[in-house]
């Protein structure tokens, strides 16, 4: 079986994967990357078994293009901010720092990677109180990482550790689950970003085989939802 994932299930999943039952009866493989752009290679014809997108819509397309014949949500993510230490003291509220006017803001590429996409729905909710603000944040964002012609990361790490570090952004806006990463980095830290003005990523999975779904079934299990926990996701409410 096949497997595409979004590139932030590569460490829960492959937890996932040692402790699921039927391991020695299912060989597996795995693809990790942008899901638009997984989505994508998919539709060119590239077997796939299974889907696992970071968001609802790429697994709607291959729905409705009938290449999947289910989708079905599986877990939860937010948003968080990764900066130098030194900033996170200067500016310890999230809207204080992006509202810096020297900061150069760092972001997944959207439409390629849902993640690009969950920031502009982050602008969006800033965009309802604070209209002007929102441009000027939005003036200061670079698409640097998850695109179909962004730079490779260099292998070991983290997309914000390279961005700030080489310093082609002061701040990243990804996933809230890579703090247990970035806690374990010299000089960077994360800022939260609060529930009610986070964006919810809803990670849904599109079934392509029907070889799929033992597996996909056992990604709904306790046991698999306490893994992903364990990797700082959220289970479905």
């Amino acid at each position: 079986m096949h497997i595409m994932a979004a590139g932030s299930l590569r460490g829960a999943l492959t937890a996932i994967l040692t402790h699921f039952p039927q391991a020695d009866e299912h060989a597996i493989t795995c693809e990790f990357g942008p899901a638009g752009l997984l989505r994508r290679k998919i539709e060119a014809g590239t077997y796939c078994d299974l889907f696992l997108s970071a968001d609802k819509a790429h697994p709607l397309v291959l729905m409705q293009q009938n290449i999947a014949y289910a989708t079905l949500p599986f877990i939860t993510n937010r948003l968080g901010i990764t900066t130098t230490t030194l900033l996170a003291q200067k500016y310890p509220n999230w809207l204080q720092l992006l509202s810096a006017p020297d900061i150069i803001i760092g972001t997944s590429t959207p439409h390629d990677d849902p993640c690009g996409d969950y920031v502009i729905q982050l602008y969006d909710k800033i965009r309802l109180n604070h209209p002007h603000l929102a441009n000027e944040i939005q003036a200061r964002t670079r698409h640097l990482v998850g695109g179909k012609n962004s730079p490779v990361i260099p292998s070991g790490q983290l997309a914000s550790q390279w961005l700030i570090e080489s310093h082609q952004a002061d701040l990243f806006i990804g996933y809230h689950h890579y703090q247990q990463k970035i806690a374990k980095l010299p000089n960077l830290t994360t800022l939260p970003i609060p529930n009610h003005d986070n964006i919810q990523a809803i990670y849904t999975m599109a079934l392509i085989t029907k070889k799929s779904e033992i597996f996909a079934n056992y990604l709904l299990q306790i046991e698999s939802q306490k893994l992903f926990t364990e990797y700082g996701f959220t289970t479905l409410q």
